[in-house]
């Protein structure tokens, strides 16, 4: 839970929204039910709610007991959220919103109050209302991202193939609904489409001379899901579409890393690979790799070189150091040209602030725009987050 606790210190009888969201809120009651506009948020929807009532036979007076139910939902995906803390710390309530993101206030006073909502996923939520009458409210809470949106893809990717032989399909549209993302698939049958929202979407893809499929995809936030589609050039029935889920970065996209990893040339660690093996030197990166060396500096054992089969497996021995070692790239820089220069990653480089990493261990499969002088004993590409 971030800590940056939103306090809108609204009270009865106040017009101005002090917090910004992305909600609607419901009453309802004896006046039926009334819709607010997106903007209006859990103060304002809390002191309507509860607002004195209009008729002197509705009016109760101070002191009496009334019950409150509460929905909290997700301000992204419009889901309950379960598990929500409910606080009103002036009277000592504490309760938990269900799998239907319910709580229900019993036998609590009429009066002024200050409520809190806490859950590790979403930001706290704290406001100023009265309560004059029984009643019932829909509030959203904002989620924490797990990184910044501006790392992390949402979306779908694919491959669409001919239900027949399996090959691949070009110029393939894809539309996405709700929203008008969309795209065409490459000569490889190759798609991507990034969504501003998560949820489900429903998928359409057509193509001249093949029959159009529609299909149902959830999307996650921040994740990409990876669907595999067939296509029939006559109406028969077709096999599910094959779906799995990844986290994908922007940054990766960009660079092609994941175009050349469905290649199979070579090795690849993304940052869910270095976070779940909680790294702290970026020499660590490589040791899981078949045929890697981590060779230690004869003059210096603090300081680790990175050496690949290919230049392990190199025919002469190269410089002082009786190794072959590979180029590095840094986002598309060269900062090693390798050959019998090593390259201090150590001091270089943090494994935190890396994005994903991309081992050549020989000069089979080395991308033709990174290769050069040195890759001949391998190449390492590096991406760093944004």
């Amino acid at each position: 839970m971030r800590a940056d606790t939103r306090d809108f210190g609204f009270r009865a009888g106040s017009r101005s929204p002090l917090f910004r969201g992305c909600a609607t809120w419901r009453r309802r009651g004896r006046a039926g039910r009334i819709r607010v506009p997106a903007a209006v948020l859990l103060p304002v929807a809390l002191t309507m709610l509860f607002s004195p009532p209009t008729t002197a036979q509705d009016r109760l007076p101070e002191g009496n007991f009334v019950v409150i139910t509460g929905t909290i939902l997700d301000a992204v995906t419009n889901r309950p959220i379960e598990g929500v803390i409910v606080e009103l710390p002036s009277r000592g309530f504490r309760l938990e919103t269900n799998i239907a993101g319910r709580f229900t206030l019993s036998n609590i006073p009429t009066g002024n109050y200050r409520l809190e909502l806490s859950h590790p996923d979403y930001h706290p939520a704290v406001g100023d209302f009265t309560i004059m009458r029984s009643g019932e409210f829909e509030t959203y809470m904002e989620p924490v991202l797990a990184g910044s949106p501006d790392e992390l893809m949402t979306g779908i990717v694919g491959q669409v193939s001919d239900s027949r032989g399996g090959t691949p399909i070009d110029r393939v549209s894809v539309s996405v609904q709700p929203g008008s993302q969309g795209g065409q698939t490459d000569t490889r049958g190759r798609f991507t489409v990034e969504t501003a929202t998560p949820g489900p979407k429903t998928v359409r893809f057509s193509a001249l001379g093949y029959a159009t499929r529609t299909e149902t995809i959830e999307v996650e936030l921040d994740r990409v899901t990876n669907v595999r589609v067939s296509l029939s050039p006559d109406p028969v029935e077709l096999n599910p579409i094959e779906v799995s889920v990844e986290r994908r970065e922007f940054t990766l996209q960009d660079a092609g890393y994941y175009n050349r990893r469905e290649e199979g040339f070579g090795e690849f660690i993304d940052r869910t690979d270095i976070e779940n093996r909680a790294l702290s030197e970026m020499s660590d990166v490589f040791s899981r790799i078949p045929g890697v060396e981590i060779y230690a500096d004869p003059d210096n054992p603090l300081e680790k070189y990175v050496v690949l089969r290919g230049g392990r497996q190199a025919s002469f021995s190269a410089g002082p150091y009786g190794r072959c070692f590979p180029r590095v790239v840094l986002d598309g820089l060269v900062i090693n040209r390798g050959g019998d220069e090593p390259a201090g990653l150590d001091r270089m480089l943090d494994p935190a602030a890396v994005a994903g990493v991309e081992v050549f261990p020989t000069s089979a499969g080395v991308p033709a725009q990174y290769g050069g002088v040195g890759s001949s004993c391998g190449l390492i590409l590096i991406w760093t987050r944004r």
